[in-house]
């Protein structure tokens, strides 16, 4: 199994901070956030040389952070043009089992082990207790396998949130990236991956995973930035 890190996007909303670097580069405490996630899966068992970085805006400033180490990069020239459904594509270079981390997720580390030491060999992280917005991935379950992932199912008919952390087995890869390229050459560029997940719900079983309360926050704005940084000086210290 090989990691992935997408940290490809613009990070828009957190500019000026992200107008010299891209959001995986942003500080929490004393680090970049990319660090940390980095951090997480070497403490998981993983080697250097099983990370992969997919960067895009501004990827030679995650580069430069992490020279003389053996992590790895893969660059999305389309990163300005179409949505993370490319960078998920991307990714069926490295042509193993995956364990793909959202770049902008700040998370207790002692969710990954959650997700790794699980029987199903393709599952997602969902937060069952968190209060859903209009903003999260909200996902539909039956007997603990995903039915539906969308930002479109009605707050109270969602089982929970998708924190951005997936674990993808080889045989399943091959269908998601299939759909996901069918999607693209038919013009659905601007599409997440989460709605390949969605699109081949019936064809890949994909378990949703319990977070079990472990604190986390996908950073998209100032706010979000605040809460990470609260949470970095309460909960991982």
């Amino acid at each position: 199994m090989k990691v992935v890190i997408l940290a490809a996007g613009v990070g828009s909303r957190l500019r000026p901070e992200t107008d010299d670097k891209p959001k995986a580069m942003i500080r929490v405490q004393d680090k970049p956030l990319v660090q940390y996630q980095v951090e997480s899966v070497l403490k998981a068992g993983f080697k250097e040389k099983d990370i992969h970085i997919l960067g895009g805006y501004k990827m030679e400033r995650i580069q430069e952070h992490f020279r003389g180490t053996d992590v790895r990069f893969i660059y999305n020239s389309h990163f300005d043009t179409m949505n993370n459904i490319y960078s998920f594509l991307l990714t069926e270079s490295i042509g193993d089992d995956l364990l793909l981390i959202n770049s902008d997720d700040f998370y207790d580390d002692r969710m990954i082990p959650l997700l790794l030491n699980h029987d199903a060999p393709t599952a997602i992280l969902v937060d069952r207790q968190k209060k859903l917005t209009e903003e999260a991935m909200r996902v539909k379950l039956e007997n603990g396998r995903l039915t539906e992932i969308s930002k479109k199912i009605p707050l109270d008919k969602a089982d929970g949130e998708y924190i951005g952390i997936s674990k993808l087995a080889k045989p399943d890869l091959e269908i998601l990236y299939r759909t996901a390229r069918q999607m693209i050459e038919a013009g659905d560029t601007n599409a997440w991956y989460e709605n390949v997940y969605d699109a081949c719900a019936d064809a890949v079983t994909i378990v949703g995973v319990d977070t079990c309360g472990y604190p986390w926050i996908e950073i998209d704005d100032f706010n979000d930035l605040e809460t990470a940084r609260k949470m970095a000086a309460t909960v991982l210290n």
